[in-house]
Parts: C-alpha cells; sequence; structure tokens
C-alpha cells in the first residue's frame, strides 16, 4: 500500500474540509474530531439521496461504539 496518499490527496481533502467547515460560525477545537467524523460519514455517503442519508445518519449515532484499541484491551480485566 505504500505509495496510495500522496500530498495531493492530503491537500484535495483538507480544502474540502476547510470548505465545508467554513458554513459554520466558529468551531470550537475540541470538537474538530467530531466535525471530521461527520464529515467523513457525509463524504463516504454522498451518493445516498437527502433522507437515506439522514436516516443512516440517525441510526449511525444511536448505535453504539465498538471501538477498542489494543491498549485499552489490554487494560480491562476479565472475569475468571
Amino acid at each position: 500500500m505504500k505509495g496510495v496518499y500522496h500530498i495531493q490527496n492530503v491537500n484535495n481533502y483538507h480544502s474540502l474540509y476547510k470548505r465545508w467547515l467554513s458554513r459554520f460560525a466558529g468551531v470550537a477545537s475540541k470538537y474538530m474530531d467530531n466535525y471530521l467524523a461527520w464529515f467523513k460519514f457525509l463524504q463516504e455517503n454522498k451518493e445516498l439521496s437527502r433522507q437515506a442519508l439522514i436516516r443512516l445518519m440517525f441510526v449511525a449515532a444511536c448505535t453504539p461504539s465498538t471501538f477498542e484499541t489494543e491498549t485499552s484491551l489490554r487494560q480491562a480485566r476479565f472475569a475468571a
């Protein structure tokens, strides 16, 4: 997978993200990861109709996150 991403891809994504963020009046940096996740969700599903997109976003928001990292799994204590 080496060479798949290059600086032009990064610059393009950053440009699209900045343009999308410009519609909001002031974005707190502590919420930037949430805005990025929202933007990524919209980019990955841009072929859907507006109604289907809203439905999918609602379902995704109501679904509990199952994201685990290696560190969190190592630190978990399992009852024997």
